[in-house]
């Protein structure tokens, strides 16, 4: 669809299938959608992609660059843009058992699981290189090619039949995941544009098995910066799943786990639309036709693995991407075998359709994407050497299977909560073990579009989360137990428990799980655009009539308040009836508590009021809300908590007081104060000592910001205080420093200068297209520690001499110089 817009494609989404989702469903699905602000989207999409394209055009007129490539492999590359550097970019794609290996067999008519999932009613999308072949007996015009790319392709039929084969040909051997859906087809060139307006018109989910690989057709590499980097296709893609919440894009992660351009082994080889957090990118896998343990599964030669530069958890899953037989696009009974992760892609997003179709049976309404994406994350089946999620294989292996039982048995042994955090809030649930399984809890949002870091700096450590929520899972009295994170300087190093900053999902596995568990929901931070939509899964738990929770899990209020209060939800199961009770224990000594209404009869909610609560030292008091009906007792566990006004003074780090020749991009740092003090600091940046003209201000939950593009030459000044919610500290006192007078580390002059890898624990790389005439290392301070002259375009510095730290490079060629920022570990 060259020229869209979201009205003409909801009328192509109404009347190219009469068996797709009713247009009741579409309408409910975007009810909630601003519709103008996706509007704007597309056509902004539409004018970069004309304008990007036009200009690649223009200079492959110049130098020879084709449009279009027809691979070896029955797939297609299309040149769509120009790379920074002068390089040409391309769109290219990433080329019965699939079903078998995923448990998406199992859901379907007489699979076993006793279900009957075949895709009914059910419509996806599909962007490729080249037309589907409409006509294939596989697909039997349940495909509708909706622009107007004529040229039929090998590639996009395999992916279309993955995605939506009949069972009814063939033997039944190429047999698709959702073998009763249809599909809306669309070249890739376009494709965000054209992804928005599909969105706004109700689209669930969607196949991308192309983006741009890490060595081009003609042998060039791209940027190793660019390998792993959140860039603005990745940014876009974000933006249009934030702004229309139900839809889920599903990427291939690319076929690039041989080019070899890197020094990370098979490592940080994701680019494009793979590095995006809303997506669900997968990664490609042998066949497993009966699934033991994590040995079962054997990762293919050629998947793409991460880390992205952040650290985040990509690829997200694994499905089999190895020898998948599908239709082709020679004839209409044509078939045959490919391989890669854009086989892998459409067995997951075929298969996901299927779990919309169970959710909205069961439910009469579809899942949120994020409750989707987080399903099947949940449920993924272990693989890779070690427990947790790692940069191969994502979280596991997709178990479809197990995701429609989590569906089916919601709750009861299982729990799918959408709900949504607002400024302050920290949601609480109390659940009971079954004490058989192990108790999984996780969190999936989708997050706000991150911004794209400044491009040249290779595995520039720079967070695109933007709301970072954290999850929690405690006993009282008890252990905490801490979500799952990957380390993005230690690539194949196994995953750990703690603080997860990075990911827009958390998930915590408790083994063993005996008794009551606490789940906690909080954020970090002021949450961009006032609310956060986040999804809650939960397995392993005993079956209960009716459940408890808070938003006011935490409570803040001030040493000198005197009351507090909190809101207390309660849920009955369906056709549940009783009447509940509600008291408290555990108080503060002289605290009194005052419920109303202290009885439920239904779904409803109760205020605790907390007196006497002005003699209480500054910390936190726990204390259990008791909720006593004829079946159950349940307990939920909320926190009072009372803060100090009287905060600390901030001790400021770095860059230390009277520093010179610092880089225009400079990192700040200072000492915490009290855990129970100081909620948030706030930081400002100034030209004069008197802070009359601030050049950078803001407010962090972390003792560390970092501010760009400061001018060269010039003296600063800066301060930080600790704030919250009673009180605002006073401000540190001020240190200075001058910046360099040459460049910034913002500022990548030199043509194709890489500095990697960052952090190092010890070598260096520096490679660049012109002369490097020396490499030059400097301390925080801005003192010179190591200076090594070069005369060639690539060089390697040894820094094992160096303490771990931060430092800064200069390297100079003969008419440039760049500064970059670099961590010794």
């Amino acid at each position: 669809m060259k020229k869209s817009n979201m009205l003409s494609f909801l009328f192509m989404f109404c009347v190219a299938f009469g068996f797709a989702q009713t247009d009741a469903e579409r309408r409910e699905i975007i009810s909630n959608y601003d519709l103008d602000a996706l509007s704007e989207m597309e056509a902004q999409f539409a004018a970069t992609f004309a304008a990007e394209k036009a200009e690649a055009l223009a200079l492959a007129a110049i130098y020879g660059w084709q449009e279009f490539i027809e691979l070896e492999n029955g797939g297609q590359a299309e040149l769509v843009g120009v790379f920074a550097s002068g390089a040409p970019i391309y769109y290219q794609t990433d080329n019965p058992e699939g079903a078998i290996t995923t448990r998406t067999d199992k859901v379907h008519t007489g699979g076993g699981a006793g279900l009957d999932l075949n895709g009914e009613n059910m419509v996806g999308g599909i962007w490729d290189g080249g037309r589907v072949r409409e006509t294939h007996e596989l697909i039997g015009g349940r495909a509708d090619q909706i622009d107007g790319t004529t040229t039929i392709s090998n590639h996009s039929t395999h992916v279309a039949g993955t995605m939506i084969g009949t069972g009814a040909v063939n033997g039944g051997n190429a047999k698709g995941m959702a073998p009763m859906a249809s599909l809306l087809a669309h070249s890739f060139n376009n494709d965000e544009a054209e992804m928005t307006a599909a969105a706004a018109a109700g689209l669930l989910v969607s196949n991308h098995s192309y983006g741009i690989p890490a060595v081009s057709q003609s042998g060039n590499p791209v940027d190793l910066y660019y390998l792993g980097y959140y860039d603005s296709n990745a940014r876009d893609l974000d933006a249009i799943v934030y702004n229309a919440p139900f839809y889920l894009p599903v990427c291939s992660a690319g076929n690039d786990g041989q080019a070899g351009i890197n020094n990370t082994g098979r490592y940080d080889y994701l680019t494009d639309k793979s590095v995006s957090k809303n997506s669900v990118v997968v990664a490609a896998v042998n066949e497993v036709l009966n699934y033991t343990g994590p040995n079962s599964v054997n990762m293919s030669s050629f998947s793409s693995w991460g880390p992205t530069d952040d650290g985040r958890v990509k690829p997200d899953i694994s499905a089999k991407g190895v020898n998948m037989f599908s239709a082709t696009g020679t004839s209409n009974t044509a078939y045959g075998n490919m391989n890669g992760t854009s086989m892998a892609a459409p067995n997951t997003s075929g298969s996901l359709m299927l779990l919309q179709q169970h959710y909205n049976d069961l439910n009469g309404n579809f899942m949120l994407s994020s409750t989707l994406r987080g399903v099947a994350l949940h449920t993924a089946d272990e693989a890779g050497f070690d427990p947790g999620p790692d940069f191969r294989f994502g979280w596991g292996l997709l178990n479809i299977e197990r995701a429609a039982e989590v569906i089916s048995n919601n709750g009861t042994s299982s729990l799918i909560i959408e709900e949504t955090l607002a400024q302050g809030d920290v949601y609480t649930i109390t659940v009971q073990s079954d004490n058989i399984n192990d108790l999984i809890a996780s969190i999936t949002w989708t997050d706000p579009a991150g911004t794209v870091p400044p491009p040249g700096n290779e595995d520039a450590f720079i967070p695109a989360l933007v709301n970072d929520l954290d999850l929690r899972v405690s006993q009282d009295g008890g252990a905490t137990f801490m979500p799952w994170k990957l380390d993005a300087a230690n690539h194949a190093e196994a995953a750990t428990t703690g603080d997860n900053f990075v990911d827009n999902i958390e998930k915590i596995e408790v083994g063993g799980a005996s008794g009551e568990y606490i789940i906690r929901i909080s954020h970090k931070g002021a949450i961009t655009n006032a609310t956060q939509d986040f999804s809650l899964i939960v397995s392993g738990i005993a079956v209960e009539d009716y459940r408890v929770s808070t938003h006011d899990g935490v409570e803040i209020v001030c040493d000198e308040d005197i009351t507090a209060s909190f809101i207390v939800d309660m849920l009955f199961e369906d056709g549940f009836n009783d009447t509940v009770n509600f008291t408290t224990e555990d108080l503060p000594a002289g605290v009194n508590a005052t419920i109303v209404p202290s009885t439920l009869t239904t779904s409803g909610a109760a205020v605790v009021a907390l007196t006497g609560i002005e003699p209480l030292a500054p910390g936190d008091y726990q204390f259990k809300v008791v909720a006593t009906g004829t079946s159950q007792t349940v307990n939920l566990y909320p926190v009072l908590s009372i803060a100090e006004g009287d905060l600390e003074a901030v001790a400021l780090n770095i860059p230390a007081n009277d520093a010179v020749a610092i880089p225009t991009e400079v990192v700040f740092e200072w000492d915490e104060v009290g855990a129970t003090n100081s909620v948030q600091y706030e930081f400002e940046l100034a030209t004069d000592e008197a802070f009359t003209v601030l050049v950078a201000s803001s407010t962090t939950t972390q003792p560390t910001t970092t501010v760009s593009n400061l001018n060269e030459g010039t003296e600063y000044f800066w301060r930080v205080r600790g704030i919250n919610d009673c009180d605002e500290g006073d401000f540190s006192d001020t240190f200075n420093f001058t910046t360099e007078g040459v460049l910034g580390i913002n500022e990548t002059t030199i043509a194709g200068l890489v500095v990697y890898p960052n952090p190092t624990s010890g070598m260096l790389n520096v490679t660049a297209a012109a002369q490097v005439t020396s490499v030059e290392v400097l301390n925080i301070l801005g003192q010179t520690l190591l200076n090594q002259q070069i005369g060639a375009t690539q060089a390697q510095i040894d820094l094992s001499a160096l303490a771990a730290g931060n430092y800064f490079v200069r390297v100079q060629a003969e008419d440039a110089a760049t500064v970059i920022q670099i961590v010794k570990k």
